[in-house]
């Protein structure tokens, strides 16, 4: 009673309150097992890492509160592979047909660097799983088929089989499903010894002890497949259940498509209570991620796939951002009601990568502001946030950070990241950094410049309205000096390499005749071009063919008007 009491004062977030749920539901449990699930059909994406980032944060606020926990990442590695991904090579899917209805784990690896199908998609993630910060285990679906705890529990839901039918209609029913399991069911696919199928093709005509025999649909085949041998394994709607019964699973985050009445979950929940008498785990639902894209200035939404490619990978991420900004993305979000509320659906925009970082920045600079002035327990559900989206312990002090926008306009024109901490350096932008600040700068620019690659170069354009209103904050010299140094560079006059002279002629014609005073033009072409102060060598900017073309249109709309 203490904890929970514990957890009702001073954690807010909803992974404690999960956490809170899940100790109310099984208060005698030694070890608290959190899951997270993942289908290897294709590029794991930012969509399907909800389930693993969820089921982390739940297994980090079960320890934060004494309790001991672990993790699993089940990957459904014996799900039959139904058709190729549309980024996959050309050969691999005009060979394609070759290989539906066989096991992930049986199909050969698109692109030959990899020793199957599953592992090609799954090694990315399990590689990147520590820099996220995430003490998960994978396990695979062919181990858990051979655990003697699994086959067990299954053999008992064949030998049950008409009850378990009736339990599962019922549930299905009762939601408006028509489509119901007929008498005589047998909840198990064999895996056909001819041509390797594992799908719907392979229909289960008897069952005896641990043996079903079975007809292949395909390839015509009649055979035994073995339960103890795991020669198959049972449809999705069993599966799912039996595996929360033997790995003693008590939390694991769903897709909003399971609150529906009649979902997996709720046939699973219904299962497991009957049969196994064990309750279902405790969930947390979330939607769904949208790739947004711009087409023509407006905004197109697309649904995460791993079939399609649509959607950023797991493993992408981190080349272009923190991997505590992800965490952040994906733990920010709020709901009162763990079981009649889902997370809010994410809009992903590549483009929005800069301002992903900035509100994680300011979310530490509060974390810190609250931690001094000893407020940090009265905004618990700050402090969560920001601990839960940490991929390592709390900093001892702020860390500095190179902000992501100054981290792009450094990386648009740095030759190497060296080159860019210098240029940092001269600008006075690392002052009072430390060694391990320097190091996050460092990564901070590569990412960038990452992310520029993916985006382009566009994205440091100012608009005509924003040139404009910047433009006219500058004094009448500096105009004056901003529109010829335009006007020679459309005419071919003023290039990378002879810049620096065409502003020493310019500010001699306008009377501006010391360095100080000089210095005022440099200023106008970041203050109007890069929105700052100061920044790179102005022969960088012309340097860069995007930049060029964009002055030469300048000269067109301020001779225009």
């Amino acid at each position: 009673m203490l904890k929970l009491l514990v957890i009702k004062i001073l954690h807010r977030h909803f992974a404690f309150r999960a956490a809170k749920e899940v100790i109310a539901q099984f208060p005698d449990e030694v070890e608290y097992t959190v899951e997270a699930g993942v289908t290897p059909s294709g590029k794991i994406h930012l969509g399907n890492f909800n389930d693993v980032v969820i089921a982390d944060a739940v297994l980090r606020a079960l320890r934060k509160l004494g309790y001991t926990a672990r993790g699993f990442l089940i990957v459904d590695s014996k799900d039959p592979f139904r058709k190729p991904p549309l980024f996959a090579p050309e050969e691999f899917r005009k060979e394609s047909s070759n290989y539906i209805g066989r096991p992930f784990t049986s199909v050969p690896d698109p692109w030959n660097c990899h020793e199957n199908y599953a592992v090609h998609f799954i090694d990315p993630v399990k590689e990147k799983l520590l820099e996220y910060g995430i003490d998960i285990v994978v396990k695979w679906a062919d181990e858990i088929h051979n655990d003697p705890n699994f086959i067990k529990a299954l053999l008992n839901v064949l030998e049950r089989r008409e009850e378990v039918r009736v339990i599962l209609n019922k549930v299905r029913s009762k939601a408006g499903h028509k489509s119901l399991y007929d008498k005589g069911w047998i909840p198990y696919r064999p895996w056909c010894k001819r041509c390797g199928r594992i799908d719907e093709k392979v229909v289960p005509l008897k069952a005896e002890g641990d043996k079903v025999y079975y007809e292949c649909k395909w390839c015509g085949y009649e055979g035994v497949a073995s339960i103890s041998k795991a020669e198959g394994k049972p449809p999705w709607r069993v599966d799912w259940p039996l595996r929360w019964y033997v790995l003693h699973v008590n939390f694991e985050p769903l897709g909003k498509d399971h609150m529906a009445s009649g979902s997996g979950y709720d046939t699973g929940s219904a299962l497991i209570e009957k049969i196994f008498s064990r309750k279902p785990p405790v969930p947390i639902f979330y939607d769904f991620v949208y790739w947004v894209k711009r087409v023509n200035n407006e905004k197109k939404y697309f649904k995460f796939s791993k079939r399609e490619g649509i959607g950023l990978g797991v493993d992408e991420w981190l080349e272009i951002a923190p991997p505590e900004v992800l965490r952040f993305m994906i733990l920010k979000r709020d709901i009162t009601d763990i079981y009649s509320e889902a997370l809010s659906h994410w809009e992903f925009d590549i483009t929005m990568i800069p301002q992903y970082v900035q509100e994680f920045d300011r979310l530490e600079a509060l974390y810190f502001e609250m931690t001094r002035k000893r407020r940090i327990r009265e905004h618990s559900l700050i402090r969560d946030t920001y601990e839960l989206s940490l991929t390592d312990g709390v900093p001892k002090e702020r860390p500095k950070r190179l902000g992501y926008w100054q981290a792009v306009n450094v990386a648009a024109w740095m030759i190497d990241v060296k080159d860019g901490i210098e240029m940092l350096r001269k600008q006075g932008k690392l002052k009072g950094f430390s060694s391990d600040d320097i190091e996050d700068a460092k990564k901070r620019l590569k990412m960038a410049s990452n992310w520029l690659l993916k985006v382009g170069y566009s994205v440091l354009l100012p608009s005509i309205e924003d040139f404009r209103s910047r433009y006219e904050t500058l004094e009448d010299v500096e105009r004056r000096a901003f529109s010829r140094i335009i006007r020679d560079i459309a005419k071919g006059l003023v290039n990378e390499n002879n810049i620096g002279e065409e502003i020493r002629e310019i500010a001699i014609e306008l009377g501006l005749k010391s360095r100080k005073e000089r210095l005022r033009i440099y200023k106008a072409f970041y203050r109007v071009l890069l929105n700052d102060e100061s920044g790179p060598p102005l022969r960088r900017i012309l340097a860069k063919k995007e930049f060029k073309e964009y002055l030469v249109k300048l000269s067109s709309f301020l001779f225009k008007t």
